[in-house]
């Protein structure tokens, strides 16, 4: 039948047949109007054909064609038509957000067999889950996010194990930021839920902003937390200084910085051991303190000359998160040539004569002593003779370690005293003062050695002396120096070596210092170290501080040592040689290594800082040792810096205008964190191999802070009525999603049959059969 009417009406798709089309009126009029209607139309067609004199018949059959042709009339008026409506299901959203921070790499999420990362926990239970994600696709649209700072998009995960998800490398953390962009990209559109996997760890916290338009629009969060939720203890190398150069028999000191991060649980060691044989040299406890730093010194005397390779590691109980950090690496070249010393006094005392003579009689040392009297004239001792004080930069130069004790600048004259002074600051010698009461350091205050002093002297007057002896005791610089272990492991019953007690008793009588110099810590240089205290014999007042002892002060290449005393010499009482020997000479090795290095190295290359940041410059300075090198006087230096991916950048660093054609320096901006490595690569500088190396951090680096933040994800599922599950439940997810799908009503589809051809046709029909009846009467 619906056939038949699509054909009587010439109609095709939307036609009688079409299931989805209705039959409507454009201007419905309501039944009992139509009846009135037709009521109407009766009555009319009625009275104008009663009068007629034409048979019943034709007058009933004449009427019924009028009634029948207005009735069409009026039905053509009310718009019939046929109407299909268009309606659309707008599926709803769910985005899935997954971290991609550098955080995700810690390996502290528990797996099948031992640890694994964060994101291998993350991309294990996406895959166990593959069925249930595949499920909602076929139902809802998905988003695929990732996101640090910000989000953005990415492909969804396979199960192909040869196409895992890249790399998580983002700088930090903003779970906040992220959810606003992510957000953005979904407005306008019902969104059934966001699926975030993290580890928590954020740089900001969810705005209540964001809170609000999530309640508001019914969004829940579901939270996937990675990661331990227990804080895993880390132990890290943060820092190793360590010379490079050293003489043969030296006390090599590494100083080791180790940071402690999550958990505070568990002790540490850390140790110096040889990497070619893999013996362990030396050990230290670890005491962090609340920031979770700890400091130790590792000490080793290395007599074979060469280059040693050593390494620093630290060894815990604990479990440890990433295993990868408790190393480092250095190396020592030592060389087996004497130390040459200088020592120049004003004139025979109980501390010159000894020091001159432990000269004398270490073999490790080449010295020259001088008496130099006010008239010029000067009484000679030593291993080498010396014709003369030295009167240029090039006889200063033979001596690593110049010693002046209780003198006058006058006597050596303001030019030699400017080529010492240039001899420390340019070649890294070493200068160490013995104080007297004669000269030392008041008569210096006006000379060119006068900074080089690490205190201020504003008078010509002695500095004050104690009116009582004192006893010196040890600092914490001195002994992550490695300097005055006075006392051997074992010696005296002791456990480890260090600064014996009983130096610091006045009980024991021998071990005071009768004669010292108190130096007010408030006349201190800025870059001057406390290496020992002095304590008065009947003890410091309760608001009273220890005394500065001696004095250690960096001055250009090299430094100098100030000693407030010259007493030294009474610990030889009751115990030899050795005490007094354990102070002077590792400390005059130590002024001279400065030296020993770049009268070893044709170049100096320098980093600064050797700890630097993401998009924070580093200056780059190469000094030409070599006289050759330097009349060679080349325009730059071409530095190749080693990326931690094994790519290259080239620098060319600049000659310094005021660096006499010594310096060249540059700078290099790193982008990325990592272990970058600075070499000299220049054509002109064949067979210079030196090399740095340079650790880049980001500035809020998140592997810094391992543990992880679970509570701010269930903080968030609960405040948009989402609900937090475990990685291993995640195929919970889709009984949980509420539908959000919309029902959108378009413009429906309209098909007239009031301007059919068979209409017209009907009508025309009736027109006709009407006029030819009333022909046929003789009404027409």
């Amino acid at each position: 039948m619906n056939s038949l009417l699509d054909s009587i009406f010439s109609l095709d798709a939307m036609g009688f047949s079409n299931p989805d089309t209705t039959f409507t009126w454009a201007r419905p009029v309501p039944l009992w109007g139509w009846v009135l209607i037709f009521a109407a139309i009766v009555t009319l067609v009625s009275l104008s054909y009663m009068r007629q004199r034409s048979a019943p018949r034709v007058r009933l059959a004449l009427a019924a064609v009028r009634v029948t042709l207005a009735t069409l009339l009026l039905v053509l008026a009310s718009g019939p038509q046929l109407q299909r409506d268009n309606e659309r299901i707008e599926e709803d959203w769910l985005i899935v957000m997954l971290d991609r921070s550098r955080s995700m790499q810690i390996p502290d999420a528990p797996g099948p067999s031992g640890r694994i990362t964060r994101d291998r926990q993350m991309q294990d239970a996406l895959t166990h889950s593959a069925d249930t994600l595949q499920t909602i696709a076929r139902e809802k649209q998905i988003l695929w996010l990732g996101f640090d700072s910000s989000a953005f998009e990415t492909e969804p995960p396979t199960n192909d194990a040869a196409n895992p998800l890249a790399e998580p490398l983002g700088r930090s953390t903003a779970i906040g930021a992220s959810l606003e962009s992510a957000l953005q990209r979904v407005a306008a559109r019902p969104v059934s839920g966001i699926l975030l996997l993290s580890d928590g760890q954020s740089v900001d916290q969810p705005a209540r902003s964001l809170l609000r338009s999530l309640e508001s629009q019914l969004i829940p969060v579901f939270t996937v937390p990675l990661g331990n939720p227990e804080p895993i203890a880390d132990f890290a190398v943060r820092t190793v200084r360590a010379p490079e150069v050293v003489f043969a028999d030296d006390l090599v000191t590494a100083e080791v910085e180790v940071e402690r991060r999550g958990s505070n649980a568990g002790d540490a060691t850390v140790e110096l051991i040889d990497l070619d044989t893999q013996a362990v040299l030396d050990q230290a406890k670890l005491d962090f303190d609340q920031d979770g730093l700890a400091r130790g010194a590792l000490s080793i005397s290395i007599d074979q000359p060469g280059v040693r390779r050593l390494g620093v590691r630290v060894v815990t109980r604990a479990d440890d998160l990433i295993d990868e950090n408790n190393n480092a690496e250095l190396t020592v070249d030592v060389v087996d040539r004497p130390l040459r010393t200088l020592y120049i006094d004003g004139y025979p005392r109980w501390e010159q004569r000894y020091v001159k003579s432990l000269l004398m009689r270490e073999r490790s040392i080449r010295s020259s002593s001088l008496l130099l009297a006010a008239n010029r004239r000067y009484l000679q001792e030593g291993d080498v003779e010396l014709v003369q004080i030295p009167r240029s930069v090039e006889e200063w130069a033979e001596y690593d370690v110049v010693i002046l004790g209780d003198l006058r600048p006058q006597l050596l004259g303001e030019e030699a005293l400017a080529q010492l002074r240039e001899h420390v600051a340019e070649r890294g010698a070493g200068l160490i003062w013995i104080a007297g009461p004669g000269a030392t350091p008041h008569a210096w205050r006006n000379s060119p050695l006068a900074d080089l002093l690490p205190m201020v002297i504003d008078s010509d007057r002695p500095l004050p002396v104690f009116a009582e002896p004192v006893t010196m005791s040890r600092t914490p610089q001195a002994e992550s120096l490695g300097l005055f272990r006075l006392q051997l492991k074992g010696e005296y019953g002791a456990e480890t070596a260090g600064w014996p007690a009983f130096l610091s008793d006045p009980a024991t009588g021998w071990s005071l210092l009768r004669w010292a110099q108190q130096i007010d810590p408030s006349r201190l240089k800025p870059g001057a170290q406390v290496l020992t205290t002095l304590t008065p014999m009947s003890g410091a007042g309760p608001s009273e501080p220890d005394w500065p002892g001696v004095l250690l002060m960096r001055f250009g290449a090299g430094a100098s040592a100030y000693i407030p005393t010259d007493e030294i010499w009474r610990w030889r009482y009751g115990r030899g040689e050795d005490l007094p020997e354990r102070f002077w000479v590792p400390l005059i090795r130590q002024l001279g290594r400065a030296s020993l290095a770049r009268s070893h190295a044709p170049v100096l290359l320098r980093v600064t800082p050797e700890e630097a940041l993401v998009d924070r410059p580093v200056r780059i300075t190469v000094e030409l040792i070599d006289q050759a090198l330097i009349d060679a006087q080349p325009s730059g230096v071409r530095t190749r810096i080693v990326a931690p991916d094994q790519s290259l950048i080239d620098l060319r660093l600049e000659r310094q205008p005021d660096g006499k054609g010594r310096f060249h320096a540059g700078q290099w901006t790193p982008q990325r964190p990592g272990r970058y490595e600075i070499r000299i690569a220049d054509p002109l500088l064949p067979g210079v191999d030196v090399s740095r190396t340079v650790r880049v951090s980001l500035p809020d680096d998140e592997m810094r802070r391992p543990e992880t933040d679970h509570a701010l994800l269930r903080t968030l599922s609960q405040r948009t009525g989402g609900k937090t599950l475990e990685p291993q439940n995640l195929a919970e997810l889709r009984d949980l999603l509420p539908n959000r799908e919309l029902t959108v009503a378009g413009e429906p589809d309209i098909q007239t049959l009031w301007d059919r051809p068979i209409v017209l046709a009907v009508l025309i029909v009736l027109l006709t059969l009407e006029w030819v009846g009333r022909r046929l009467i003789r009404l027409a």
